[in-house]
């Protein structure tokens, strides 16, 4: 077993020499991902408390006169044109409102993304909104009729997930989504320089000269792998925490594509057993992609042939990911804690709701260690081939 120490420690020292990539692994993720998170929202509350405050112009045509007040004391000003849609499309204008057989259309230039033609639309809507509301209660007074009658009940939504649950909000899904990512990310940088980098240094000849079998060859290059994949997901997922408690305290979140900051729990509730459970599926995890990577990393030609395989993998391994906002929409099945890199999300998914069973983990702990060790036994035999590992 000195053999794999030996690996291990020769590759994580050649990747701690560096201080430059340390600090782009390990310490850059702790560092951006509040930013990532908290910043834009930030910024998105700035520009719409602006464009909300400000006076903007507004094209109109046949609005009568208590519309036009109504956009006056919404800090609206109307400017009368021929062709209010003309008008916003070619971009004088940043909404238009056009009255016409008792019909208020609004225009506002919705594609493209956040705009301020969708913040003044969305005045002028209110505005327009509050007159028709106070033109029903004005007519329901002259007949007599009290306004609660259009209100006879009223409907609440609440939320009855667990406190677990409910703790740790979008947080709970985007946590096992980024730690693949930083898994990866941070993985690849052993992998790729331990395997196709040793073949264009030549290093990697006299390492094949050591008295070490093959396997602990190999075996060293991947548990190297998985360490500093594991150091750059933990790295991530602090940085991640980080964020989802900033943007939990001051109301930032995620920006989707309408404005809307989605909020973030930041929370994350795990008693001993769950957290012991969570490192475990990471470490297995890590093991899985780590062995695939050093097997592709030894199999390619050159460094650049080593990224270009690399490069599809994290978009394979994000494939399954991407079902698990649809979890809700499923009926899940025991098969399912059986697909490489979908089941280890889903437990952590379970895992961090609360939810999770004990054959859940041992078929997805299971079936991971199988895969792994299936794609160490691929890095093993491109070992063994002289043609594969000599080949440049």
């Amino acid at each position: 077993m000195k053999g794999i120490y030996r690996i291990l420690w020769k590759e994580l020292v050649q990747v701690f020499r560096d201080r430059k990539l340390v600090f782009s692994t390990l310490v850059l993720p702790v560092l951006l991902m509040p930013v990532f998170m908290f910043g834009p929202s930030l910024v998105l509350n700035r520009l719409m408390q602006g464009a909300a405050e400000k006076r903007q112009e507004v094209a109109v045509a046949g609005l009568p006169e208590e519309a036009l007040s109504a956009l006056r004391q919404a800090n609206l000003a109307p400017v009368a044109v021929a062709d209010p849609e003309r008008a916003v499309r070619e971009g004088k204008y940043p909404a238009g409102v056009l009255y016409r057989e008792g019909v208020y259309r609004v225009y506002a230039r919705l594609s493209g993304g956040l705009t301020e033609g969708q913040v003044v639309a969305g005045k002028v809507q209110g505005a327009l909104a509050a007159l028709k509301e106070a033109k029903v209660a004005e007519a329901l007074a002259g007949r007599g009729v009290p306004l609660e009658v259009l209100q006879p009940f009223r409907v609440e939504l609440l939320d009855a997930s667990p406190e677990r649950e409910k703790a740790g909000g979008l947080l709970g899904f985007l946590l096992p989504f980024f730690l693949v990512v930083f898994v990866l990310s941070g993985g690849q940088v052993v992998a790729v320089d331990a395997t196709a980098g040793e073949k264009e240094k030549g290093t990697l000849e006299a390492l094949l000269m050591a008295p070490a079998p093959l396997w602990q060859v190999a075996l060293g290059k991947t548990l190297a792998t998985v360490v500093m994949a594991l150091l750059s997901g933990t790295a991530g997922l602090l940085g991640l925490a980080l964020g989802g408690a900033l943007a939990a305290r001051y109301g930032g979140g995620f920006l989707t594509e309408t404005g809307q900051a989605v909020a973030l729990g930041g929370r994350v509730v795990l008693d001993g057993a769950s957290f012991l459970a969570l490192f475990l599926s990471a470490l297995l995890l890590a093991l899985f992609m780590g062995a695939v990577m050093v097997g592709l990393g030894l199999y390619a030609r050159s460094y650049k042939e080593a990224q270009s395989y690399l490069a599809p993998l994290q978009l394979v391994a994000l494939l399954p990911l991407l079902f698990l906002q649809f979890r809700g929409f499923l009926e899940l099945e025991t098969w399912h804690h059986l697909l490489p890199l979908f089941n280890v999300a889903l437990l952590m998914d379970a895992l961090l709701k609360g939810t999770a069973t004990l054959g859940q983990a041992a078929l997805t702990w299971t079936s991971t260690l199988v895969y792994a060790a299936l794609a160490l036994g691929f890095s093993v035999r491109v070992f063994a081939r002289e043609e594969v590992v000599f080949r440049n």
